[in-house]
């Protein structure tokens, strides 16, 4: 498989599978990484209902004016104000164009997101973003076709060389898993995010954005069974 600056959309089991086959054209493509593998590997597995509970090592976060709770690493901390700019900062973001953010960070520290950072040697090392918005898919729009446009619109925002759809579930929901490649501010960065297609018309996102991809693949895909789909406060 080759690696090339546009988006491909496949079923989640067919992506893993075309990964797990090795990528091992000539064509002058660069072959997937394990972490790649486990990752696509690990959203292939159907998970119709999220966890009850945090596993081991893990605490929750999100509340239904968020739209999304996860269980995340005891590690990881909520940032916000000050700390979420700082965080920015580490990953080079500060300096994106705002459609760059906006694709990259969906919420971009609003009051109706929640942001997460995972430190590292030097500062953040990855940032995690849980936001939701209105869908605006137009009648009749399934909401696999509608979460492959809106990821697409954003990624071409964020000007990425290499995009890759995986469609999943998330919570029981139909769920795109992006993977991003883009150069922002100067950094390479990947950008890994499940699109999902929420109550009440909306989408949400958990979006990972971080220079160190094969650290977090993985990590990012164990995420899915705690993720939880909430109903809006009115709902």
């Amino acid at each position: 498989m080759r690696r090339v600056p546009r988006v491909f959309l496949l079923p989640a089991i067919a992506a893993a599978t075309a990964i797990l086959a090795g990528c091992s054209s000539g064509s002058g493509g660069s072959s997937s990484t394990e972490s790649e593998q486990a990752m696509y590997a690990a959203v292939s597995k159907p998970v119709m209902t999220a966890l009850s509970s945090p596993p081991a090592g893990h605490k929750m976060v999100g509340t239904a004016a968020d739209g999304l709770r996860l269980a995340i690493p005891d590690g990881w901390v909520t940032v916000q104000g000050a700390a979420f700019r700082r965080a920015l900062h580490d990953l080079g973001l500060s300096r994106a164009a705002a459609k760059q953010l906006q694709a990259v960070v969906p919420g971009r520290g609003s009051a109706n997101s929640l942001d997460v950072a995972a430190r590292g040697t030097g500062g953040v090392a990855a940032l995690t973003s849980l936001y939701c918005a209105p869908a605006d898919f137009p009648a009749g729009t399934s909401p696999a076709t509608g979460l492959t446009t809106l990821s697409e619109q954003e990624f071409t925002a964020a000007n990425a060389g290499n995009t890759q759809l995986g469609q999943t579930t998330v919570d029981g929901r139909t769920a795109l898993l992006s993977y991003d490649q883009a150069s922002i501010g100067g950094r390479s960065l990947t950008v890994l995010q499940y699109a999902i297609a929420a109550p009440g018309g909306r989408a949400c996102y958990t979006t990972l954005i971080t220079e160190q991809g094969p650290s977090y693949e993985p990590a990012f895909s164990q995420l899915r069974p705690g993720i939880q789909v909430l109903p809006t406060p009115s709902s």
